[in-house]
């Protein structure tokens, strides 16, 4: 028995789109990813039009009870903004000089430990530049985007939906 499930509608899909900040698009799959260890999604629930934010482990799968599309990813491992990004020159000149006065290689909390210091709200910076890169890579130009992400919808909603794909009788 084949189970019906009821999806929200274009119109409505566009909506949300238009409605979202870079902001909301970014923020949920930051809230959900850990450095090395969780994928941090932010996805569109299609039942209900809610944007949510997904963290899915290594080689773990997603819950299939959900139909939804993806916005945003950050995957494990990477890192979406590195320390020279996040700091203005000056910032960044004291932080190397403060990273430098560490005999330990490698410390993954030091920005944190630099920020803390300096009275630098690293999460909110975090977001920020993340929105930023998000607007000036993918938003730049909307219809392009919303193009994919309508896409995604109909890939999800249609088993066989393909835009590109050409049968050998329509040739």
């Amino acid at each position: 028995m084949e189970e019906i499930v009821e999806v929200i509608g274009v119109e409505h899909l566009k909506t949300v789109l238009s409605s979202l900040t870079p902001e909301e698009i970014v923020k949920p799959a930051f809230d959900n990813w850990i450095a090395a260890q969780r994928t941090g999604h932010t996805v569109l629930n299609l039942e209900n039009g809610k944007v949510y934010g997904l963290g899915i482990e290594h080689n773990q799968l997603p819950l299939a009870d959900n139909i939804y599309i993806e916005l945003f990813t950050i995957k494990a491992n990477e890192d979406p903004i590195d320390a020279e990004e996040f700091f203005s020159k000056s910032e960044y000149d004291e932080f190397l000089e403060f990273s430098s006065d560490d005999p330990c290689e490698y410390i993954p909390d030091i920005i944190t430990d630099f920020c803390e210091q300096n009275n630098i709200d690293e999460y909110e910076r975090k977001i920020g530049l993340l929105a930023y890169n998000f607007e000036k890579n993918e938003l730049q130009n909307y219809n392009m985007w919303e193009s994919s992400i309508l896409n995604k919808y109909y890939d999800a909603i249609y088993e066989e939906h393909n835009p590109f794909k050409f049968s050998q009788s329509s040739m």
